[in-house]
């Protein structure tokens, strides 16, 4: 009998570390896109005042940012050595199609246009960002605590069957 219920308190705690983890998930989410804004004003000041070869600007803004992309060749244009990067990024963060979308739009303009064009789509790619973070942060709050509780009780649920 000890061995059963035993059992049934490591199946609650794996369902709430699974809700836990999901949990986390958001964390991450959030995380990430805050990063991004922080390599997108790296990438406007850098423009602003050192301009030059865009792929070394985007290299160095991502090294100050901590972004978890990898990005360094200049063999192919810029925007398909974007697009590629933003594919690779970890699934881990559990990005949205909507942020995917944003940060291959943001490497759509760059190195396309005068020092001017290219702030100004960068400002619009923050202004979209901003809200994607809004509403990342609105999802924490109502599917945080849900997750997390959901998990705690479906294991609860499933040892309570089981004794």
């Amino acid at each position: 009998m000890p061995l059963k219920i035993f059992g049934c308190l490591l199946l609650v705690a794996a369902a709430f570390s699974t809700g836990a983890l999901l949990s986390k998930r958001l964390y991450r989410r959030r995380d990430f896109l805050n990063r991004f804004k922080t390599f997108l004003q790296a990438l406007k000041t850098q423009l602003r005042f050192h301009g030059g070869d865009i792929f070394s600007l985007v290299n160095s803004c991502i090294g100050q940012s901590q972004l978890p992309m990898m990005f360094v060749s200049d063999e192919k244009p810029f925007e398909i050595s974007w697009n590629e990067a933003a594919e690779c990024i970890p699934r881990t963060f559990s990005l949205t199609g909507n942020d995917i979308a944003l940060i291959r739009d943001c490497g759509s303009q760059l190195g396309k246009t005068d020092l001017e064009g290219q702030l100004s789509h960068l400002g619009l790619i923050e202004a979209r960002l901003d809200s994607l973070i809004e509403e990342a942060g609105e999802s924490i709050g109502r599917k945080s605590r849900l997750y997390k509780t959901m998990g705690f009780f479906v294991g609860a649920s499933a040892a309570i069957l089981l004794l």
